[in-house]
């Protein structure tokens, strides 16, 4: 039997879509409704709105005091990361402009680079002012000209760990602002604090918060103080004498005020008709647009769902339908991504089992095949009789010399078809690569090469130390050849979290992305004398050991391999 088409499939969707039918259902249901509510609206149009607005108010009250807290608790991370600078008590105590302070005054100033502080400030013990460091929006007095500035009747509160200081009102041709203080830490041989660090904090950047509550019709927000102070959202004292309608507190006397006025809300008598069949009109309008916008935005997003599921029934795993939006169609897209990706998973995988399974035995036949008759050959040359003549004798061990290499490319066939379990033990990444540089470093010295080695040498990682060591020297041998010309070769052990990181790196010539993908892949080599089996073996005697192996490398910067082992599991883990 014929398949329907995609096309096909679509013009079905269409014609038999369950919202199509529900179309004049759903007008005829939500006609009725909308029309009491247009006259309920009509009716009590004036007590509706105030009501809806004092909710309105309840709810941007809560965005405010939490836009409020924020922001002073945005200057509390602020203070504490300057408090816990180096050396920051010497900037009351000692020379503010010493260069010896230069990276922490550049810190203080990328730390205050806002708009909403004018600067840092440093007290002593008495709060006398000691240094002013200027901020991107700092002008005139402390920072430039009488550098002076007096707290004298401002308000001071604790808030938390911090002191809160004012706020001081706007002057003529100054701006208003307040102080956001810590202690400094106690300096060496003292028991109390050296002094105070404050920021020099627009005090309009936190009335401006209070927009949000000043676009709501009838009601007024102002910020007031334990003192009795008010102040406008543009941070201006406010002449206002109405009591509060609504006030919470969001700072140690500091409190956001909503003064309610009566809002002019009514509907006049001769725009009570029109109003009436607006909503009507509106009722069929909009519940007609928007089922048939639904209708059509469910098609675009069940049309690439059936697309993708031919796909797959043709064999096609690499077919992916892009999420959109956050509902069940969403939830169903990526259910199906996520199938596709595990089913192109288990595939791979079950090819890849059978690629090493068939490699394997492949490996294993050869070896086997060759690794006897060479032993015989290596005997029989062994017992050649040696002369007197350098020519036999430069034969002889040249023959050897071709049967041992030989037989060291059977090894690494065996090694890869059946590669011994490790008998793990705790060692440290220290003495793997102290073991290494003996073994390498006459190869380095000769080849011009400088052996670097670097980290933590006690770090403790529970693996085969043969077996680590073997893939440590194959990736050096790598390493010196891929620097022919000399070069740098750097072995290097860190403490990473809870994993032991074995670092091998040079400054040779690099790999492309193509032999980078392509790297641990068994018998693929760029060199016209390799096997292509040395990093397939390491890579699998990392694997069997409980680690990692990873390779960063490209075109003429090196390559960088790491070996990757939890040093939080023991010989059982």
């Amino acid at each position: 039997m014929k398949e329907p088409s995609v096309t096909q499939t679509k013009i079905s969707l269409w014609r038999n879509s369950l919202l199509r039918r529900y179309l004049v259902l759903a007008l005829l249901v939500a006609v009725l409704p909308l029309l009491v509510v247009t006259w309920l609206y009509d009716r009590f149009t004036g007590e509706l709105l105030e009501n809806l607005g004092e909710q309105k108010v309840q709810h941007s009250m809560n965005a405010t005091r939490a836009a409020l807290s924020g922001f002073l608790k945005a200057r509390q991370f602020e203070l504490e990361t300057i408090v816990d600078l180096p050396d920051i008590e010497r900037f009351v105590s000692g020379d503010p402009l010493s260069p010896e302070l230069e990276s922490t005054r550049a810190l203080i100033s990328f730390e205050t680079d806002s708009f909403d502080i004018y600067g840092v400030l440093f007290f002593d013990a008495q709060w006398q002012l000691k240094t002013a460091l200027p901020g991107v929006v700092s002008s005139g007095s402390p920072y430039w000209g009488e550098k002076q500035l007096s707290l004298a009747g401002l308000p001071r509160r604790n808030f938390a760990d911090f002191v809160l200081i004012g706020p001081q009102a706007p002057l003529p041709g100054r701006s208003g602002w307040f102080l956001f203080a810590a202690p400094l830490p106690a300096t060496s041989g003292e028991t109390s604090s050296s002094g105070f660090v404050a920021l020099h904090v627009r005090f309009a950047s936190l009335t401006e918060l209070l927009k949000s509550q000043a676009r709501i019709d009838g009601f007024r927000p102002l910020l007031s103080t334990a003192e009795g102070h008010r102040f406008t959202v543009n941070g201006q004292p406010a002449m206002e004498q109405t009591p509060s309608w609504l006030s919470e507190e969001f700072a140690p006397g500091w409190s956001i005020e909503v003064i309610k006025h009566d809002p002019a809300v009514d509907l006049s008598q001769e725009l009570r008709r029109p109003v009436f069949l607006l909503g009507v009109g509106a009722s069929v309008v909009l519940v007609g647009g928007f089922f048939m916008t639904l209708i059509l935005r469910l098609k675009r997003r069940f049309v690439p769902l059936i697309e993708g599921a031919e796909a797959v029934s043709r064999g096609d795993w690499n077919v992916h339908i892009p999420p959109d939006g956050n509902d069940e169609i969403t939830l169903l897209a990526r259910a199906f991504n996520r199938m596709g990706g595990r089913l192109k998973a288990l595939i791979d995988s079950r090819l890849e089992v059978e690629k090493k399974a068939v490699l394997g035995e492949f490996s294993a036949s050869i070896a086997h095949e060759v690794r006897n008759p060479l032993a015989t050959i290596k005997v029989c040359v062994q017992s050649f009789p040696v002369d007197e003549d350098p020519r036999s004798k430069e034969l002889i061990t040249l023959v050897l010399e071709e049967i041992d290499r030989v037989n060291g490319v059977v090894e690494n066939l065996l090694s890869f078809a059946r590669p011994f379990d490790p008998e793990r033990v705790w060692v440290t990444g220290g003495d793997l690569l102290r073991r290494l540089a003996a073994l390498i470093e006459p190869l380095a010295v000769r080849e011009n090469t400088n052996l670097c080695l670097s980290g933590d040498m006690d770090a403790r990682l529970c693996v085969d130390e043969n077996q680590i060591q073997q893939v440590l020297m194959n990736l050096a041998l790598n390493s010196i050849q891929a620097m022919p010309e000399g070069g740098e070769l750097s072995l290097d052990v860190q403490t990473v979290n809870q994993n032991t990181v074995i670092t091998v790196s040079d400054t040779g010539s690099g790999m492309t992305p193509e032999a980078l993908e392509r790297a641990t892949e068994p018998f693929y080599t760029t060199r016209t004398q390799g096997t292509g089996l040395g990093l397939s073996i390491s890579k699998r005697l990392v694997q069997l050991n409980g680690g990692k192996l990873s390779i960063n490398s490209e075109p003429g910067t090196g390559t960088r391999v790491s070996l990757i082992f939890n040093a939080s599991k023991g010989t059982h883990g």
